[in-house]
């Protein structure tokens, strides 16, 4: 039984096949665990010297078992700067990978934990962020005495599963109103419209078609509606070199569009296919389009109802975020949770709690100045 850390760049490429064997074997695996998915990422982010590869192997009888692919990121706060654990990448949903086929799941995740614990001098806090519910990892953290204290919930994802249906008819009768259908039909008929579905191997422009639309979006709700604060995550160029090399050839990248009679994308949804589930991640609308209300509940409705006449799509996951819009298209839920925990014996820790203790202290002087 042995755990080794991964910290460059060539070990981590070297993982690939025992990486890709392993989600083979991990039912709690997501499109955010996949290999491509992380070391991608890392082939743009990882360039920042405030990060540093932190990947956790545990073997059993020379056999690679688990994967925790985490990092340290260094963040500085200008008082307190402090190296956090944390995972790879960014996403609705982070886990451990793990073949629990011959070991037990918790014992696996108990010696990736002790090996963390013994790295202590690395790190000054842990945070795991988009932990699911019944996940092997949060069952292990929800059930220890010590790590429960730091684990909370964080989000909840939304989720349609076709299985619950006997057909989109069903769906439709018992989620779709009178008035979302009058949408539809009023689309078609102002713009005649087309439905359009792509994957990343499909079409080589894709990318530039979505920035450009979701750029102009973010222009249009800035300057007409006063969005000041709004961006676009199109306009960072390490964003568009993670993108472009994750989209070039992949089938796992799916794009859902609304298309009119002249080749115009009106609204955009795209999403990350895995094991039969859509993971929806970003959207955007041509503001020559603004208004026209219900563009996206027309989008979502075809796009569910490719979903039930597709035979390798089974479910479409709205990601992480509480709001409302979602809820109204399904009655499934999962919720997140996540670990967060400083290290006491940190300096860092130690700094921060005098800081805290002495803003007490003044605050208390102020008061007491205040009464007399």
């Amino acid at each position: 039984m042995e755990t080794k850390i991964i910290t460059d760049e060539d070990e981590f490429l070297a993982l690939r096949e025992d990486w890709e064997r392993l989600m083979e074997q991990d039912q709690d695996a997501t499109y955010y665990s996949t290999f491509e998915f992380n070391y991608y990422w890392w082939q743009t982010f990882g360039n920042d010297k405030n990060k540093k590869l932190f990947i956790l192997c545990h073997y059993r009888d020379n056999v690679l078992v688990a994967i925790a692919p985490l990092m340290i990121r260094c963040i500085d706060k200008k008082i307190v700067k402090s190296n956090v654990l944390c995972f790879l990448g960014k996403g609705d949903y982070f886990n451990f990978i793990i073949d629990s086929s011959k070991f037990k799941a918790s014992s696996i995740i108990r010696e990736i934990f002790n090996t963390i614990e013994e790295n202590s001098a690395k790190w000054d806090k842990i945070e795991l962020t988009h932990l699911q519910m019944d996940t092997q990892l949060l069952r292990y953290l929800m059930r220890n005495d010590h790590y429960s204290k730091y684990t909370e919930y964080l989000t909840s994802c939304s989720r349609i599963n076709s299985d619950d249906y006997t057909s989109y008819a069903q769906f439709e009768q018992e989620m779709v109103n009178t008035k979302l259908r009058r949408k539809r039909v009023k689309l078609q008929n102002e713009t005649g419209y087309r439905f359009r579905v792509v994957s990343g191997s499909q079409s080589e422009d894709i990318y530039e078609k979505i920035a450009y639309i979701h750029q102009l979006e973010k222009q249009y709700l800035q300057e007409v509606k006063g969005r000041t604060d709004r961006g676009s995550l199109f306009e960072d160029s390490n964003n568009e070199q993670f993108l472009k090399r994750l989209f070039k050839g992949n089938d796992r990248v799916m794009f859902f569009y609304l298309e009119s009679d002249d080749g115009e994308i009106i609204m955009y949804k795209c999403c990350y296919l895995y094991q039969n589930v859509l993971y929806g991640w970003n959207t955007g609308y041509s503001p020559k389009y603004s208004h026209f209300h219900g563009i996206s509940d027309v989008l979502l409705m075809e796009m569910i109802e490719h979903v039930f006449k597709s035979s390798n799509i089974k479910q479409i996951d709205f990601g992480a975020g509480s709001y409302s819009w979602k809820f109204r298209w399904t009655n499934q839920f999962s919720v997140s949770y996540s670990l967060m925990m400083w290290n006491e014996s940190s300096q860092q820790f130690k700094l921060l709690q005098f800081l805290n203790q002495s803003r007490e202290i003044l605050r208390a002087i102020k008061e007491l100045k205040k009464a007399l």
